[in-house]
């Protein structure tokens, strides 16, 4: 859900966590871009806010998943005029080169 609704890949293969800071996450992406051919991408994904403790770090992850699911439900709600996801900070960090 998270590389579909919120960093916009397609043609998904693999998606894995490579590190976890008090800032924010770091992901892997690999997508099949032809039919013998994968693309691997990296992306760094922000927390909201700087997480001192395990525990605040599962939870801005898990914050990042419910928008993500949220996005991909089209659940927008009253009290909040963005759409889900729209604020999470997403930067590609990496990007496979070789075609």
């Amino acid at each position: 859900l998270t590389a579909n609704h919120l960093l916009d890949v397609e043609n998904l293969e693999t998606i894995r966590v490579t590190g976890v800071d008090r800032l924010g996450m770091d992901l892997r992406v690999t997508r099949q871009i032809r039919r013998n051919k994968l693309q691997t991408d990296e992306f760094r994904v922000g927390f909201r806010i700087p997480v001192i403790s395990v525990e605040d770090a599962k939870s801005e992850i898990l914050k990042v998943f419910q928008e993500a699911w949220e996005k991909g439900e089209n659940i927008v709600w009253d009290s909040d005029d963005s759409l889900p996801g729209s604020d999470v900070p997403i930067v590609q960090i990496a990007a496979d080169n070789l075609y």
